[in-house]
């Protein structure tokens, strides 16, 4: 017996991924009722925090694209088992600590830790990512009968990317490589160049 429906994992997953991906918001720091009484203060305070707008931006991107590939796996699901269950619940409580480590990318000070904490957290889901669908695909009586292992080899290598991604960040993060916002769009750029036609799609 599933020890929960697939339908209620996708919808606590839904919950949880929406609730983090607004909550990261309040890490654009707002100014304080009064601060902006000149054109020049209003300049300045947009200085300050674009770059705050654009890890959120980017943090945003990101989280939307694990929920995605999470819905790929659930789709070529037909139960689930309390191995899956607790594993996923592990990557749902590591999406939590996105807001707490994206919160410290914005610091320019050149501290590389604050840089690493983030791409540490995008490593971590990118591995339970993979564990979960090599999981998933090696048990026959949690995976949909329809799935064909070309597709099944597809969605592998494509999962793959974030892991890629985040160990690449780490590695430029920990050297100090000024332009690491870059790497918010480097994901979607190789799966649009190379993960763009799903086996059985021409």
């Amino acid at each position: 017996m599933e020890p929960i429906s697939k339908v209620n994992l996708e919808r606590i997953t839904n919950g949880i991924y929406a609730f983090t991906m607004t909550l990261m918001v309040r890490n654009i720091v707002t100014p304080l009722p009064g601060t902006i009484t000149t054109d020049a203060a209003l300049y300045h305070y947009f200085d300050a925090t674009v770059t705050s707008v654009i890890d959120f931006a980017g943090a945003f991107l990101i989280l939307g694209m694990f929920l995605l590939f999470y819905f790929q796996i659930f789709r070529r699901m037909k139960t689930v088992d309390f191995h899956i269950l607790h594993v996923h619940l592990l990557s749902l409580m590591i999406v939590v600590f996105v807001p707490f480590t994206q919160s410290f990318t914005g610091d320019r000070a050149g501290v590389a830790a604050s840089e690493v904490l983030f791409q540490l957290n995008y490593l971590i889901l990118a591995i339970l990512l993979m564990y979960t669908w090599r999981y998933v695909r090696a048990r026959p009586d949690l995976l949909e009968p329809e799935v064909t292992e070309a597709e099944a080899s597809f969605l592998s290598a494509k999962f793959t990317v974030p892991l890629g991604v985040a160990v690449l960040g780490i590695a430029l993060a920990a050297a100090g490589f000024p332009y690491i916002d870059i790497l918010y769009l480097l994901p979607f750029a190789i799966i649009g160049i190379f993960f763009r036609n799903p086996p059985g799609n021409t």
